[in-house]
């Protein structure tokens, strides 16, 4: 970061809004302009961009105004005040929708939203992921921010990178960030041109030469026509458990193209949804593509989906607690790699009894054959114990070491980068197998990433997070040390601090720690859960003066929330919690935070980023476009009943500028 010779700034440098030119001749940020529907018909079209407020300020009561022009004016400063300019990055959640082990059906599509706690088993969005995530990278790779014009200095990952613990989604992300058109080849099992050296992302999976030894049941594969081998259709008028068909009839309940008949089929106001057909999108979003990589150091964290069957199970490994060696479940393995795919919740069982144990399951749940793939393996957090081929590559961690980017691990082994540095994992996470770590973006900075994920849970969903009191103990540790050197602190988890409320059955990890008191998002506050006096997250912030901020996703809505350390006991630190929307669900946004030297205090800029896909697609057949798919990847999303449309969150959660009441040290003048 020595490009930046940031000097006192006097109040000629402070925050001052003026007026911004017309329309930008490439869009990069929501500032410019957006993505809505304005006019009511359940199709997006592009949206006026959106000013920055200023939450030193009392925010306007009535702040959603999407599709109203804001004044066409915007915060500048010169590129000398920028301190620090990065890229949030959450809930991408790329899923092998044709694998085995998923298990849409226990989505109960026609139920309720809201009530079914395994609603996100499935999204008729989902198999355009990958392309989603490289319209984003495209995007950010193009991306300066709009106060200082500065570009991005790196990325980072709250979690939820892949959906189901799998090696190929997990590789799937990794090549999508690093890139595939340059040199080198980290994971050659991932290679589906062998002896080339066309690197591409190929988002199918299947190996059809696997099929000889699928036999299991009596069952035959039957061949369907098409490249595609996951659910879709099924759907008839009137009740049905069907799924989203992109190429005309058969839609469930809640996917059609007939917005009349969505609201009679599905129960509750949710179901005001039009799902157009794109003929061939299934079979066009497998098609093989070029990554261009994001083109800057990126980091990540662990999300429940990184680390659980579907963000959910624990049981893909299993052994002694604590910290011994990661051993594969036999059970779940077979599964993964197997040919059989649950296509019914058997009558009579629950689907917390199907998850505890599948294979007993398996053959009521009217399977059906697909091809198999060794690649949908699972992952162990760390190096695994006896992982066959391809996951003997290395766990989940180890996988980020098998990288063409920068920097090697992503945050996880000890790197030097520029004025960037990195102690790796401590020596007590990787006893542990745990995540979390610590590094220097710059001078005067400390960024501390936590790995908030439940390994162990008492309950078949393990959702939700928790910190172990050996990670408490080394965050309390860093925020202690970042005081001593006269350095602000930043954390990072994929948890919200209101969703690590998690208990542990792993009696190693006691005292648990959740992430606040209360829920701070409920009107009043209510009790999170019965926790120690002074042991939460929030509490711990509360008493470390260095701390600017916690970042994090997991709630797949963007919101910007301060704790002001009010309770008895807490401390005088107030801080700001930057919550981001999830890629996988609507809006499929991403935040850019700048910090910046305002008349000698320090604020942050948050601002939101729309990905390249245009804000509307075409009608009729689908195009292998990866930003064209994209594009249709959001109008779905938009029309999926079981999502929110509320996830953008008010003006008040997006393009903002956040005081930290803190003075700008010496050492970020540097």
């Amino acid at each position: 970061m020595g490009r930046r010779l940031a000097a006192a700034l006097g109040t000629a440098t402070t925050i001052a809004a003026v007026a911004a030119s017309g329309a930008w001749a490439a869009p990069s940020t929501t500032v410019a302009r957006t993505i809505a529907d304005c006019d009511g018909d359940n199709l997006l079209e592009w949206a006026p961009g959106e000013a920055y407020l200023d939450l030193a300020a009392p925010v306007p009561p009535a702040s959603e105004t999407a599709c109203v022009a804001t004044g066409a004016r915007r915060p500048t400063l010169p590129n000398t005040a920028s301190i620090l300019n990065f890229l949030q990055l959450t809930d991408f959640q790329l899923p092998d929708e044709e694998s085995p082990a998923r298990v849409e059906m226990l989505d109960a599509t026609q139920r309720v939203p809201g009530l079914n706690p395994f609603s996100a088993a499935y999204r008729p969005q989902e198999a355009l992921a990958t392309q989603v995530m490289e319209a984003m990278v495209r995007q950010a790779r193009n991306t300066t921010s709009p106060v200082t014009g500065e570009p991005l200095d790196f990325a980072i990952l709250t979690g939820d990178n892949a959906d189901s613990q799998q090696y190929n989604e997990t590789r799937w992300f990794i090549n999508i960030l690093d890139g595939t058109v340059g040199r080198g080849e980290p994971d050659p099992e991932m290679d589906e041109t062998s002896g080339t050296s066309d690197r591409k992302i190929v988002p199918d999976s299947g190996i059809e030469a696997g099929l000889a030894g699928c036999d299991t049941l009596g069952l035959q594969y039957r061949d369907n026509g098409s490249i595609y081998d996951g659910v879709r259709g099924g759907g008839r008028p009137g009740f049905d458990a069907g799924y989203y068909e992109p190429d005309g009839a058969g839609d469930g309940d809640g996917y059609t193209p007939d917005r009349a008949r969505n609201q009679a089929e599905v129960p509750g106001p949710h179901a005001d949804v039009t799902l157009r057909d794109f003929r061939g999108l299934f079979e066009a979003a497998q098609q093989p593509f070029e990554a261009v990589g994001l083109g800057m150091p990126w980091y990540t964290a662990f999300g429940n989906h990184d680390a659980l069957i579907q963000g959910n199970s624990s049981d893909a490994f299993t052994g002694p607690i604590g910290p011994s060696p990661e051993q594969v479940n036999p059970v779940y393995d077979a599964i993964a790699r197997g040919c059989l795919k649950p296509s019914k919740l058997p009558e009579g069982v629950s689907p917390e009894q199907f998850l505890a144990d599948p294979a007993r399951y398996l053959t009521a749940s009217q399977p059906v054959v697909v091809p198999p793939d060794p690649r949908r393996c699972y992952l162990a957090k760390d190096e695994p114990n006896d992982a066959a081929w391809p996951c003997d590559s290395g766990g989940w961690i180890q996988q980020h070491s098998r990288t063409t980017g920068t920097p090697v691990g992503h945050g996880f082994e000890p790197f030097a980068l520029g004025g960037q540095r990195g102690p790796g994992r401590p020596l007590e996470a990787r006893s542990n197998h745990d995540g979390y770590y610590a590094f220097t973006p710059r001078s005067g900075l400390r960024f501390l990433v936590l790995d908030t994920v439940t390994d162990d849970c008492p309950v078949p969903v393990c959702s939700e997070g928790s910190v172990d009191h050996t990670q408490y103990q080394w965050l309390d540790e860093q925020l202690t040390a970042a005081e001593a050197a006269g350095e602000y602190a930043m954390v990072f988890s994929h948890h919200s601090l209101r969703t690590i409320r998690m208990p542990s059955s792993d009696p190693s990890e006691y005292p648990i720690h959740y992430g606040e008191r209360f829920d701070r998002r409920s009107s009043p506050p209510r009790p999170v859960q019965a926790a120690p006096p002074n042991s939460t997250l929030e509490d711990l912030y509360c008493r470390h003066p260095s701390v600017i901020a916690h970042v994090d996703g997991h709630e797949h809505e963007n919101y910007v929330l301060q704790h002001r350390c009010e309770d008895p006991g807490q401390g005088t630190n107030p801080f700001w919690e930057i919550s981001t929307a999830a890629h996988i669900d609507w809006p499929q946004q991403a935040r850019m935070i700048e910090l910046v030297n305002a008349g000698g205090r320090l604020s942050l800029v948050l601002t939101i980023i729309d990905h390249l896909g245009p804000a509307r697609p075409g009608s009729g057949n689908a195009s292998d476009q990866p930003v064209e798919l994209a594009s249709i990847a959001r109008e779905i999303a938009y029309n999926d009943y079981q999502g929110s449309r509320g996830a953008r969150g008010t003006r008040a959660d997006r393009n903002v500028i956040v005081p930290t009441g803190k003075p700008v040290t010496p050492a970020l003048l540097r």
